[in-house]
């Protein structure tokens, strides 16, 4: 039986188009009529543009070659980037009704590479950690995680195939996680994050959802970046348990074990890498960081609108604030020490394994999840990759989480696309 339209890869969507073997608008409808059918229960979205998005894909389909590698893709905006027609809310209503009027970068860069704006995907407050309306559509009961919960949710629920997030602690692998896509938050620095609400400059970095990992592959083209070329043999895998290894579900230990079998069952060479004791530290340095920059990015609203602030962004306002400068200092110097250290990994392997989360997604929707296997990973600014492998006891998706050394994202990429093959 073949595939509902929205069902497909964006690789596979891509594929067909350039085949005449599918529409953009039949793509777009087929979302559309996922939405109306889920939305009621998974509330992903803020806000959509169907009548812009079926113009636009109309508009395609008239052309005679592609307009870019993502040519008739529709995409899922965290609600936390720009769109020039529909609001940006932020998650807070302090922006309830805000529509800034232009497209922020990285939405630039997707439409000129053919892909549709399908509409606005939910995000927590500030893309902090009061949670929004979203469910996680494996179990409405429990969490998407956050702060990009809306844009993982409809990927996963096929309601469009690919989605924007931003990281500042675990915002973009922890929903992937949770959602069971793939997820990939890229190098620090790597996109332009003009039009992006920012909370954490020294940390925030944009990423994708989206189906497989070849998707990714596709996604980095529309940047310009050529794919990496097919590994001629299999990967050196660094397996790190780091130093919150205790602090996983027991089962999910047995998971990122099973997949370190798995992967050197496939022919790759898997070592154990022994993280530095006094990363340790990384967590609260990059605590301090972000609180402290979140202090700094929202003092407008936080001198015109607090009263509008939940209980969690007081308190995030609070932490910053005791945040001295030599502690902000501090965790940045913690920071390089942990870069230099980190540099001793990649002589020895391609790409380090390690948990994405705790464990599956928790039951409830105030409590978006622990980022304690994400937060260093973001102060270091290496490029992850989140992949689903297997489902743990409630039957909720679980997943291995791949890093790569600063700047070599594709190279990542194709280190993931033959994971996800050994994982299978």
């Amino acid at each position: 039986m073949a595939k509902s339209p929205n069902r497909l890869s964006a690789s596979e969507a891509v594929l067909r188009m350039a085949q005449k073997r599918l529409k953009a608008r039949d793509l777009v409808e087929a979302c559309l009529d996922r939405i109306e059918a889920r939305e009621g229960q998974v509330h992903a979205w803020e806000a959509l543009d169907p009548d812009g998005a079926r113009k636009r894909a109309d508009m395609l389909d008239k052309r005679s070659r592609p307009a870019g590698p993502l040519h008739g893709i529709p995409l899922a905006v965290k609600d936390i980037i720009a769109t020039r027609t529909m609001p940006t809310t932020c998650g807070s209503p302090i922006y309830r009704d805000h529509v800034v009027g232009k497209d922020a970068a990285c939405v630039t860069q997707l439409v000129k590479a053919g892909a549709i704006v399908l509409g606005k995907a939910v995000t927590t407050e500030f893309a902090g950690g009061h949670a929004g309306k979203t469910h996680n559509p494996h179990n409405l009961r429990h969490t998407p995680a956050g702060s990009s919960s809306g844009s993982a949710a409809a990927v996963a629920d096929f309601m469009a195939p690919v989605g924007y997030g931003t990281q500042t602690a675990g915002s973009v692998i922890r929903p992937g996680a949770f959602n069971g896509v793939v997820a990939y938050k890229g190098t620090y620095g790597w996109a332009d994050m003009t039009g992006i609400k920012a909370y954490a400059p020294f940390l925030d970095t944009l990423g994708f959802f989206a189906r497989e990992a070849n998707d990714l592959a596709l996604i980095r083209a529309a940047y310009g970046h050529a794919p990496a070329d097919p590994p001629a043999e299999p990967p050196r895998i660094g397996l790190i348990r780091t130093p919150w290894w205790d602090i996983a579900e027991p089962y999910n230990r047995k998971n990122i074990e099973e997949a370190s079998r798995t992967l050197r069952a496939a022919g790759a060479r898997v070592r154990e890498w022994q993280a530095p004791d006094n990363w340790a530290n990384l967590v609260q340095a990059q605590h301090r960081i972000m609180t402290k920059e979140a202090t700094q990015s929202y003092a407008r609203e936080r001198g015109r609108s607090s009263h509008l602030f939940s209980p969690i962004m007081h308190g995030v306002m609070a932490e910053g604030d005791a945040v001295s400068r030599k502690q902000y200092a501090d965790a940045k110097k913690r920071r390089r020490t942990a870069l230099a250290q980190l540099d001793d990994a990649w002589t020895r392997f391609d790409i380090l394994l390690a948990p994405s989360a705790k464990g599956e997604a928790p039951s409830g929707l105030g409590n978006t999840g622990d980022p304690i296997f994400n937060r260093f990973w973001t102060l270091l600014g290496t490029p992850c990759i989140a992949l689903p492998f297997n489902a743990g006891p409630f039957g909720l998706p679980l997943s291995v989480q791949l890093v790569g050394a600063r700047g070599t994202d594709d190279q990542l990429i194709a280190w993931a696309r033959w994971v996800e093959r050994a994982l299978g």
